[in-house]
């Protein structure tokens, strides 16, 4: 007989994780608190235009390519991807931009153009992140969590040294490059886990090689339809979402999870459950006192989580096809390297750094014809850190409005025809997101690898997460790498009397 594994909330980590198990036999329900699938990156709609809310970016196709193959299914059938040139536009403080693009021979000439030495100088980095991504991609991203003695083995230490993990993001680039435009620009990958490159660990430059290396994608019809598409997925392999179901409670007994009781009051046995909500919301509200573990409140204030941020949703009447698909404003401010500003607890109201996707110029049906829809994203201070939105809210819109004209989005404010704005409040009342920390826990030293919390819950046998919380990380890739990881252990306690071939 089969086990029967429930997943807590239908997000790209719960959606991964129910593929997997299901191509190797389980039985497995989702419960899902709101009416369609994708978690934070759900997305909605205003009238005729459509926006993702969430994750713009896709990296590494293949790891998408290799979740859908081990249930037997093909990614291609399901989610139609499109590469981007330029990956994305970086438009720096004195007016400069710059240009990350997979064609290096092309990125290597925009260079040129600021310092004849640092065509040379990426050169170098490349090559070394050729063989860095060889000895740090498998061993460390793509397998599962080791104790901290396991990271021990001689060789695998030997040769991460050679890389000088112990550096931060920012060190490590200004060790190779002589512009700091140039470090900034390699190193902005640090916001996608909303820390500054002062802070991030070096480890993360892969993350930048793998963006030269293998592209920036988008899927067609937005992030909205990679959710759609896994969803369909799973349900093709037999998992069934249950819509309008939020969990009230998960049930421990025994020291053990054995279901989940839901909102109305029924109660779903299981054989193991896995917890796809935010981790210090879940911690709080769904997980019993008693089974916390570790992780009481006591501990959550000592760790540390990343940046909220202040997102604008526009859609407009007009396009700008001359621009790129993503483009990123740094200010000088991004310069300032003091704790409260390296942590993003300043709202700088001054000349914040930005982020537009401009996703039309791609994927034109999510707005009327000759429309468009923006994406504008400002990191800001969590909750932790108040701020008075209410107060500041509408001045800090206007702000950002007028900021656009840095990227080349001259007078935005006539077009705009529908508009929608996050603060970190939103992220907290609408996603139900700790803080409103969109990037969950920060990846400091304290906090990464084995520091993180454990795939396997602390407090009760039989209880999983799997999201940005648990290693590898936050994002998309890293989520879907950690879904691998926790069926692995899932395999290992909750196993199948007689496994079912792939593709059942």
């Amino acid at each position: 007989m089969s086990q029967r594994i429930v997943i807590v909330g239908a997000g790209p980590g719960g959606l991964a994780t129910a593929i997997r198990l299901a191509g190797r036999g389980y039985q497995v329900e989702i419960f899902e608190a709101v009416d369609r699938p994708g978690g934070r990156m759900r997305g909605f709609s205003l009238g005729d235009y459509h926006f993702d809310t969430g994750p713009t970016i896709l990296q590494v196709p293949r790891v998408y390519d290799e979740l859908f193959s081990s249930a037997g299914l093909r990614f291609s059938d399901y989610v139609t991807l499109v590469r981007l040139d330029p990956n994305t536009r970086i438009r720096f403080w004195d007016g400069e931009y710059l240009d990350l693009t997979s064609n290096t021979a092309a990125f290597k000439a925009q260079l040129a153009r600021f310092d004849p030495a640092l065509p040379a100088e990426f050169e170098r980095w490349y090559i070394e992140h050729i063989r860095k991504n060889v000895v740090g991609y498998e061993p460390y991203l793509g397998t599962p969590v080791r104790t901290p003695l396991g990271y021990l083995k001689p060789r695998e230490v030997a040769a991460a040294l050679a890389f000088r993990p112990w550096e931060s993001l920012y060190d490590h680039f200004k060790r190779f490059f002589r512009d700091e435009r140039v470090v900034y620009a390699l190193s902005y990958q640090a916001k996608y886990l909303g820390m500054h490159p002062t802070a991030c660990s070096s480890v993360f430059s892969l993350v930048t090689f793998l963006e030269f290396a293998e592209g920036i994608w988008h899927p067609i019809g937005g992030f909205r339809a990679l959710a759609a598409g896994l969803a369909k997925a799973a349900t093709d392999l037999g998992v069934t979402i249950h819509y309008n179901r939020p969990v009230k409670q998960v049930m421990v007994e025994g020291g053990a999870a054995t279901g989940i009781e839901l909102a109305d009051g029924e109660r779903v046995r299981a054989d193991a459950v896995v917890v796809n909500a935010d981790f210090g919301h879940a911690l709080t509200h769904i997980i019993p006192p008693h089974a916390r573990g570790k992780y009481t409140d006591q501990k959550l204030n000592s760790m540390e989580f990343s940046c909220s941020t202040f997102m604008l949703y526009l859609g407009v009447n007009r396009r700008w096809d001359d621009l790129p698909h993503h483009q990123l404003y740094l200010s000088s401010s991004i310069r300032r390297n003091d704790p409260l500003w390296a942590k993003s607890a300043v709202l700088d109201e001054d000349d914040p750094s930005f982020y537009v996707c401009n996703p039309t110029i791609v994927d034109p049906a999510n707005a009327p014809p000759g429309h468009s829809t923006l994406f504008v994203l400002v990191p800001v201070p969590n909750l932790r850190y108040p701020v008075d939105w209410p107060a500041v809210e509408q001045r800090y819109r206007d702000l950002i409005i007028r900021q656009m004209a840095k990227l080349g989005f001259e007078d935005v404010e006539r077009h705009i025809v529908v508009e929608r704005r996050y603060t970190a409040e939103t992220w907290r009342d609408e996603h139900h997101t700790y803080l409103g920390a969109v990037f969950n826990l920060i990846h400091s030293w304290s906090q990464l690898g084995p520091f993180r919390p454990h795939i396997r819950h602390d407090g009760a046998r039989n209880l999983y997460w799997i999201g940005g919380a648990v290693h590898p990380g936050s994002g998309l890739m890293t989520i879907l790498e950690a879904a691998k990881s926790a069926v692995h252990f899932i395999s290992e306690d909750v196993p199948l009397a007689q496994p079912a071939p792939v593709g059942r």
